[in-house]
């Protein structure tokens, strides 16, 4: 059995870094990507690039982190109770960005790369059998709002943690 301490740290570290990891994910749909959205495609893809690499370095690991802590308060928690419950859901939104990037948003997300691999071969060439920048934008759009869904999927997962703590 878990201590007082051990429980509020992994309360705090749960729903913290459930919640900013959330806010970290949409920010880039409200503040990023619209910015990328409105450079010319050759500048922006690099860009879109970085933010993939380095997005995907960083958010499975505090969604994994976030979903860990949840995962414990549940074990902690009285068998059957209301708690239990809700941090487990907490958990479940916490990985489920996983899922949802790898089924929902990974297409999107290749087609861009694949473009932007195109566009250093080839230029403008490269963007142009492509579709061109429409196409490019388009792409960058799609990704936008999915983006957003996964940073509320992972909201959704803190909402419960913290509802779990509330009723703990």
């Amino acid at each position: 059995m878990a201590t007082p301490t051990q429980l509020l740290a992994a309360k705090i570290v749960g729903i913290s870094t459930a919640f900013l990891t959330s806010g970290g994910i949409i920010s880039l749909s409200y503040s990023t990507v619209p910015i990328l959205r409105s450079t010319p495609s050759h500048i922006a893809l690099p860009h879109l690039d970085a933010l993939f690499s380095s997005g995907s370095h960083i958010f499975p690991q505090l969604a994994t982190l976030a979903a860990s802590a949840f995962v414990f308060l549940a074990y902690n928690a009285p068998s059957g109770s209301d708690a239990r419950m809700l941090y487990l859901a907490g958990a479940g939104g916490a990985v489920g960005i996983a899922p949802f990037t790898v089924l929902m948003m990974k297409p999107t997300n290749m087609t861009l790369r694949e473009i932007e691999t195109e566009e250093e071969k080839e230029g403008k060439k490269g963007i142009e059998k492509v579709g061109g920048d429409k196409r490019i934008k388009e792409l960058m759009a799609t990704f936008q709002w999915m983006n957003a869904v996964r940073g509320t999927i992972i909201a959704v997962g803190a909402g419960l943690g913290l509802a779990g703590a509330l009723v703990d």
